[in-house]
């Protein structure tokens, strides 16, 4: 019975025994460092983490007006857009946006995957809610448009940007409000499989899904 006792006894006492001191101290800091990180990734989560954390595809889309489809122009200008007589444009809208000029990239790509150049003067034109051309990116280069730093120029002496009639920088919002013009230069890109991403930069990244315009 005494043998019985002692180990019940000490079975009791080895319960009621916690753990050391110095476990203790370690477990506690491993719980405030998991933590903190928890905390840390939802704050980076509300306000953006720092530069390039935010996924550009989740932050702008564009898509056709009204339905996606190469037009001849007929004179510089006509339709609004035209930077030749002669050349063919695509147009899309911005159909939701939380950007500025300044965060995005825009490339046209051929179907291998380079960057299309246009055969003439070529280029982008965004319009605002009007219909009037905004910002332009005109010149016989490869088909990319980042602002300021490619050559992204305010359109004419009303280069505004918006409904509250600013000009256009790269810190100017790019909303929803706006119209994407791609002219594509004299050559007719029917068929050609050419497509349109978009390149997060200035605290964006990734690219968009692209979108096929030939």
């Amino acid at each position: 019975m005494n043998v019985f006792g002692k180990n019940e006894r000490s079975w009791r006492k080895a319960r009621k025994r916690g753990v050391s001191p110095i476990i203790a101290t370690i477990l506690l800091v491993a719980i405030t460092v998991v933590l903190a990180a928890v905390l840390y990734v939802l704050i980076s989560g509300l306000t953006g983490g720092g530069v390039g954390s935010k996924p550009i595809g989740s932050a702008i889309t564009v898509g056709p007006n009204p339905s996606l489809g190469v037009t001849k122009c007929t004179a510089i200008g006509t339709p609004t857009g035209c930077a030749g007589a002669t050349d063919y444009i695509y147009t899309l809208t911005v159909e939701s946006s939380s950007v500025t000029f300044g965060n995005v990239l825009f490339q046209v790509k051929t179907s291998t995957g380079g960057i299309f150049t246009t055969a003439g003067a070529g280029g982008f034109s965004i319009l605002n809610l009007t219909g009037v051309v905004a910002a332009s990116y005109t010149r016989p280069v490869a088909m990319v448009l980042s602002m300021p730093s490619s050559g992204f120029s305010i359109w004419g002496a009303a280069g505004t940007c918006g409904i509250v009639g600013t000009a256009c920088s790269a810190t100017s919002p790019l909303t929803n409000l706006y119209t994407l013009v791609i002219d594509m230069g004299t050559a007719n890109p029917t068929g050609q499989g050419i497509t349109l991403t978009i390149v997060g930069a200035s605290g964006y990244t990734g690219t968009t899904g692209a979108q096929v315009l030939s």
